[in-house]
């Protein structure tokens, strides 16, 4: 199984942050926090994604001091700004600055494309599921103002309320007040699953085509029967150059332990194949420029998800909570 894929690797890696704080401020087992630490601290730039300052999209930055590294934790599940970035890295490149870029793997692709491979690069990719479009984070941002009468202040999509899972949408208000509700159970979390760029059906940048030193992302799958098990998050690495096998193995403050090519892309079909196009996507797109999110999302659901939705509006809440209860 995925013989084709395998000798693509180096080595492939499971872990997580030693440190459990920062490991739960981390959306997966925080191996990219752990990178890009290490690069600030040779004094090294960090290229990554963060939220633009009012929140309605996201943008790639860089940053030179571990007080931003903020900036750039959680998962962004939007098509990001790219702005002058690969001018910039270049110019950094070229003035003999450590870089380390991480981002979806298209990107990285079109930045060695205009950079080559230097010395001082390094490049981390994101295993992709497909950002879906900034209407559908506008929209639900919108949303959540409108009810709450207030502005959010800090927003996550991959928020850790208890452990790993489930990830958790968490947005904090101006007045205080906080927005916390699974991910997958909210019309943003749907509409990531429904609804990619058209580029991500047929996404060239997977299996072998891969071109980053180092790929990374949450190691789905993994189990308490794991040696590398931990409730608060765990990371899989894929060292693909040298030079990625080499930073891996510097981060000082991150548990490492060895994997395998199978044991990793199991549970995770992201790595070797294209995000997968619903029946409903396009109705879904289309709804959703003219009616708005939550009209596309109720209006796309199946027959069984639509029943449930419309039950749960006029039941009481406690007889809602009680049949769930009795389904788990």
């Amino acid at each position: 199984m995925f013989e084709e894929y395998k000798n693509h690797d180096i080595a492939v890696y499971a872990g997580y942050l030693k440190d459990d704080t920062k490991l739960m401020q981390s959306a997966s087992g925080g191996v990219a926090t752990a990178l890009a630490s290490y690069v600030l601290e040779q004094g090294g730039y960090v290229v990554g994604v963060a939220y633009t300052p009012d929140l309605h999209n996201a943008e790639y930055i860089i940053i030179h001091d571990q007080s931003e590294l903020y900036k750039l934790k959680g998962s962004k599940y939007i098509d990001t700004q790219k702005g002058t970035i690969y001018k910039d890295v270049k110019q950094l490149l070229s003035e003999g600055e450590l870089v380390l870029f991480t981002g979806t793997p298209c990107t990285v692709a079109a930045l060695h494309k205009m950079v080559g491979r230097p010395e001082n690069l390094i490049s981390c990719e994101l295993i992709c599921h497909g950002p879906t479009l900034p209407k559908v984070h506008q929209d639900f941002i919108a949303t959540l103002e409108r009810k709450e009468k207030s502005k959010i202040i800090d927003f996550s999509v991959r928020h850790k309320k208890h452990e790993w899972q489930p990830s958790y949408i968490c947005a904090k208000f101006k007045n205080g007040a906080i927005y916390e509700k699974p991910l997958f159970e909210t019309d943003y979390g749907y509409a990531f699953m429904m609804l990619g760029k058209e580029g991500c059906y047929k996404c060239q940048f997977r299996g072998d085509n891969r071109t980053g030193d180092i790929m990374v992302g949450d190691f789905w799958g993994a189990t308490e029967n794991d040696e590398f098990w931990n409730k608060c998050g765990v990371s899989v690495i894929f060292a693909e150059t040298e030079r990625g096998n080499e930073l891996v193995k510097k981060i000082e403050d991150f548990q490492l332990f060895e994997s395998d090519f199978e044991r990793a892309v199991e549970q995770n079909p992201m790595i070797i194949r294209p995000k997968d196009k619903e029946v409903k996507t396009d109705l879904f797109k289309q709804l959703l420029f003219e009616k708005g999110l939550h009209y596309a999302t109720i209006h796309t659901y199946s027959k069984k998800k639509r029943i449930k939705y419309f039950l749960e509006k006029i039941l009481p809440n406690g007889v809602v909570s009680a049949v769930k209860k009795i389904k788990k």
